[in-house]
């Protein structure tokens, strides 16, 4: 019974990894047939970046599992409660470390200047498209969030 428990809990964490994508190209459902406002600029530098990944849900899964695992390692009630805390301890840990690399992403920093002057930075994730030094961009704004893409 216990191996089943954690085979379904490590299920549980794998499918909780997906992760929301940070890509221009890639729209929320929620921001469909909304109106956005809308900024025009210029990019003065780029700089790769790595958007760190979900630690979270990761450490989640993993102190569940670690409990789990824990707990039946002995036969003694309080030596089984105590390997079950020490097991979700180190299992929160290596979730974390595991839900970060499974999810991270490659970004990009686009620093530009709006039409209007200002300078501004966006990071996002490396998408289809390409951006470039001097190139025109649009930069969509909806809810607080931003995407760039190319103003041809």
């Amino acid at each position: 019974m216990n191996k089943n428990l954690v085979l379904l809990f490590l299920l549980l964490s794998v499918v909780s990894c997906v992760n929301y994508s940070y890509s221009p190209d890639i729209v929320s459902r929620s921001d469909a047939q909304k109106q956005q406002y809308v900024v025009l600029g210029t990019i003065i530098d780029i700089t790769s970046v790595t958007i760190e990944g979900d630690r979270e849900k990761g450490a989640v899964a993993g102190a569940l599992i670690g409990g789990a695992a824990g707990k039946s390692v002995t036969d003694s009630e309080t030596e089984s409660d105590i390997a079950s805390i020490v097991g979700g301890l180190v299992g929160s840990r290596v979730g974390s470390e595991i839900g970060s690399n499974l999810t991270k992403k490659d970004g990009v920093e686009l620093l530009i200047e709006t039409d209007a002057g200002r300078l501004i930075s966006i990071i996002q994730e490396v998408s289809t498209y390409n951006y470039l030094k001097n190139q025109r961009v649009r930069i969509i704004k909806r809810n607080g969030k931003s995407r760039v893409v190319p103003f041809d």
